[in-house]
């Protein structure tokens, strides 16, 4: 399907980068683009809405200049994957006359750091090679990396240095409200909302997760009625604003709220609502999430502990006593806009039932209740195993529910599962969850980086972390035989991790281990993390004595590597392995490197990957697998986006 779109940017690259991501994504919907330059901003919005073009692409910093009830948007971020502009030399350690930029910032930095120099803003898109037939240096995106020649010399500077406005980098795509097409393709360029409960009182009475997703959001929208000692475990760079409401006093009233979450969200921050005590008891939660719902935005809510729960800390007073009463009733004091409520006991009885303990009972609870005059069809639900992966639910009715749970009476008595009784109309609503991945479980063999299971969270999946419970047996000897050698090579996290426990305790300084070499991510961030001596650069090293230490006979490319120009020495480890009960249910499984799938097939078998999809960085990993059990998709872990479209395929 053809797209018309109109483009109106000034930098060259941005378009470039710009037509590059639309294509991309827009051939998994089947979306054509057809891009034309426009310079007429003041022309857009009648354009988009007579339907003469179906979109248009500015500078994000004009976005604002076209709010209209008839228009949606969305930011694409140069800078999504990678947080650095790259200066790339002709050659290194000449005079530079004459340099290339892009940005006024990138101008006032290298006007800064190259007295003396003539510095010109690149006009057109050009390839490197062109580039530098111009000039001596030039300063592009880093996303623009991979298409330079490894002869270049490359110095990486952080975008934090230099002080980019808020909309540098990002470009803005302008499209008509309610458009299904770029509501879907919006996804790809977005991250999620997350509805966070901050507890109540003190901040130790907020969960793990609560505190685990504050530590990487971007923009925090937070209230009053909390520990705001909490935003202390916000990035330093974080945005963080107050929307605070007590009582009568408002900063913000909830239609200014709600549309400052869809707007960070739109430009691609991952946002936090961070609220006091539990964000779905009284926290507005339902107006929030039907916006997002409608604009086919992605949220996860994180749970908080209550005012009810923490009742009986010091007070004495425990809402159920078995001797007094068997349930209570909480009810808002204020009604819709601030008025004083009145109450009535025909109130009270339309107020939803929630019933603890009652599963193997429903029957005698559903008919007591008609009996008590209650509609035989009143909506109802039972909600089984919550807060676990393993959660799911039975609706229905007081007429009907008894024999839903009959039909499912075998897999009830078996499992046994905990389970709750609502009875209103509350139990008939539904989340219209968006996220591509449309709560899709993946499996991710711990250690895992925060980042990765937040992207995953952001485009809608479900993350479930487990631990594999491999330990690796180092003992003096072999550890002294390994630290002697002039360096250390190592592919697995897990011994790394071994590494640095049998250092500890034998009391041997970290200090001691010689230059570390790795090609795995999660390996070098464990060794930097120490401040140890760690390179990726396999490439460049020559006439070392390399100790390979490993733990399985499978192929990994890393001592191959090295052979060619130094001499390797292999160290092998045994491993002792614990199989956990329980293995979760998944749809598709993400393995670090090569060893560890290695060992979750060997604890589990191959039959547990069985019709999943296995997501791993090294093409190798098909020669562990029968291509008949299990699809494997290679995964770009900077690019995380990219994979979307191959894991969406194969759940078609």
């Amino acid at each position: 399907m053809e797209v018309k779109s109109f483009i109106s940017l000034a930098n060259p690259y941005k378009i470039s980068y710009v037509k590059d991501r639309l294509d991309s994504f827009g051939k998994f919907v089947d979306l054509n683009f057809n891009f034309q330059v426009f310079t007429n901003l003041e022309q857009i919005i009648p354009l988009i809405h007579e339907k003469s073009i179906d979109c248009a692409i500015i500078d994000a910093k004009h976005c604002t200049a076209l709010e209209s009830e008839f228009l949606d948007w969305f930011f694409i971020n140069m800078y999504e994957n990678c947080d650095f502009d790259a200066l790339i030399y002709k050659k290194k350690d000449l005079p530079y006359y004459k340099i290339g930029v892009l940005t006024t910032n990138q101008w006032i930095y290298c006007k800064d750091r190259f007295k003396g120099a003539d510095i010109f803003f690149i006009k057109e898109f050009k390839n490197i090679n062109e580039l530098l037939e111009d000039f001596d240096v030039i300063m592009l995106p880093g996303c623009f990396l991979n298409k330079a020649i490894s002869s270049f010399n490359i110095e990486k500077v952080k975008i934090i240095d230099l002080q980019k406005p808020f909309f540098e980098g990002s470009s803005c795509v302008v499209f008509r409200n309610k458009d299904e097409r770029f509501l879907f393709l919006r996804q790809f360029f977005i991250k999620s909302v997350y509805f966070i409960g901050a507890g109540v009182g003190d901040k130790k009475y907020a969960t793990q997760e609560a505190i685990y997703t504050i530590k990487n959001l971007e923009v925090c929208l937070f209230d009053n009625l909390m520990d705001h000692s909490l935003l202390d475990f916000l990035p330093e760079n974080a945005i963080l604003i107050d929307v605070g409401k007590r009582c009568e006093h408002h900063k913000l009233n909830q239609n200014k709220i709600t549309d400052l979450i869809s707007k960070y969200v739109r430009m691609g921050f991952r946002v936090g609502r961070l609220k006091g005590g539990d964000p779905s008891i009284f926290g507005r939660l339902a107006e929030e999430i039907e916006v997002l719902e409608d604009l086919k935005i992605n949220f996860n809510i994180i749970p908080g502990i209550s005012t009810i729960n923490a009742l009986s800390l010091k007070s004495g007073i425990i809402l159920t006593r078995r001797e007094i009463n068997r349930g209570f009733c909480v009810l808002s004091a204020i009604k819709h806009k601030g008025a004083t409520a009145e109450f009535s006991k025909n109130e009270f009885v339309n107020l939803p039932l929630i019933f603890f303990m009652g599963v193997r009972v429903i029957g005698k609870i559903s008919s007591s209740l008609i009996k008590e005059g209650y509609p035989p069809q009143t909506k109802v639900a039972l909600a089984f195993n919550i807060g676990t992966d393993k959660e799911f639910e039975v609706r229905g009715t007081l007429s009907d529910i008894t024999s839903k749970i009959n039909d499912l009476k075998d897999q009830l008595f078996f499992d046994n599962p905990p389970g709750i009784f609502i009875v209103g109309e509350i139990s008939n609503f539904y989340y219209r969850k968006s996220g591509l991945l449309q709560d899709k479980k993946v499996l991710l063999p711990s250690p895992v980086d925060d980042e990765l299971c937040f992207n995953f969270k952001d485009v809608g999946a479900n993350p479930l972390i487990y631990d594999l419970n491999i330990k690796y047996n180092i003992n003096k000897e072999a550890l002294e035989k390994i630290i002697n050698f002039q360096a250390i090579a190592i592919s697995n996290i897990k011994i790394a991790q071994a590494i640095i426990e049998s250092l500890f305790e034998q009391k041997i300084d970290i200090r001691a281990l010689p230059m570390l070499i790795t090609e795995n991510d999660d390996v070098f961030d464990f060794f930097r993390h120490y401040g140890l001596q760690c390179t990726k650069d396999v490439d460049s090293l020559s006439n070392f004595n390399i100790c390979f230490v490993y733990g399985h006979d499978c192929c990994v490319d890393l001592p191959k590597t090295l052979s060619n120009n130094n001499k390797i020495f292999k160290i092998k480890l045994d491993a002792r392995m614990y199989k956990q009960k329980g293995l979760p249910s998944f749809d598709m499984i993400y393995f670090n490197d090569v060893e560890q799938l290695y060992d979750f097939v060997e604890i589990y078998g191959e039959i547990s990957l069985k019709d999943k999809l296995i997501l791993t960085q090294n093409k190798d990993t098909s020669k562990l697998v029968s291509n008949h059990l299990a699809n494997i998709c290679i995964f770009d872990r900077l690019n995380f986006k990219q994979n979307i479209p191959h894991i969406l395929h194969f759940f078609k």
